[in-house]
């Protein structure tokens, strides 16, 4: 992952690599059930001389992976449209009329939690510095995506783009109100999204062609990640 590679590309000795697929807020407190048994809190990695932490948080909080599912479902029933963007924001616009975009609430009630993650961080390692890195780009920033190998209907690649942003940005806000430094990936995957090529993409889409996870960063994306991460370090 991006943190070995940082730790690698700094020369770095005593990396503690405490990440775990598909962990939330909670798993820092409370153990992680997973397939061979639980993984212990994440927080119980931490230690008072820590010099450096680095974490993405967020996304499984908001159930991203479960919301990529459900649009993909939906784009079978409306190609053309945007099918997603209206299950989610009840049939209305994107802000329009009043309404409530289901997934900008999610995104604003998983602000305290991340918060609150970093607040924890400080108390138990109160001299490391933090940084949390945000999302690299999945989706194209033009176009309609790539339907079938990235399933989203036409109109919702930019709307679930949106979303990606309006997480990275609660990201970037959340950690310049609690003392750490946001690390932004998202802007140097721009072009190396999820329907890019096999030699290009950093994310890989529906049906990964390297090892990793459907719409995970593949080794080339956690590289990119590292990137920006010894970079946010030297400055």
């Amino acid at each position: 992952d991006y943190g070995a590679d940082a730790a690698a590309a700094l020369g770095v000795t005593g990396y503690v690599d405490a990440t775990c697929n598909g962990a939330t807020t909670a798993s820092m407190t409370q153990g992680q059930p997973v397939p061979l048994g639980t993984n212990p809190p994440q927080f119980s990695a931490l230690a008072a001389d820590d010099s450096v932490v680095t974490l993405t948080i967020g996304g499984d909080d908001i159930g991203f992976t479960g919301i990529l599912e459900t649009c993909a479902k939906l784009s079978l029933t409306d190609l053309i449209g945007n099918p997603c963007q209206r299950h989610y924001e009840g049939g209305m616009g994107r802000g329009v009329g009043g309404g409530t975009d289901q997934l900008v609430a999610t995104i604003n009630a998983a602000a305290p939690k991340v918060a609150a993650v970093l607040q924890g961080i400080e108390t138990r390692a109160p001299d490391a510095r933090v940084l949390l890195v945000g999302y690299p780009d999945i989706l194209p920033t033009t176009g309609d995506g790539c339907w079938p190998l990235v399933p989203f209907a036409f109109g919702d690649v930019p709307y679930l783009r949106g979303i990606e942003v309006d997480l990275n940005q609660m990201l970037a806000q959340t950690a310049a109100a609690n003392g750490a430094t946001f690390v932004d990936t998202y802007q140097a995957t721009i072009g190396h999204d999820a329907c890019t090529g096999a030699s290009t993409k950093d994310v890989e889409g529906l049906v990964p062609t390297s090892l990793a996870y459907p719409f995970h960063p593949n080794q080339r994306g956690e590289q990119a990640m590292a990137q920006q991460v010894v970079a946010a370090l030297n400055s």
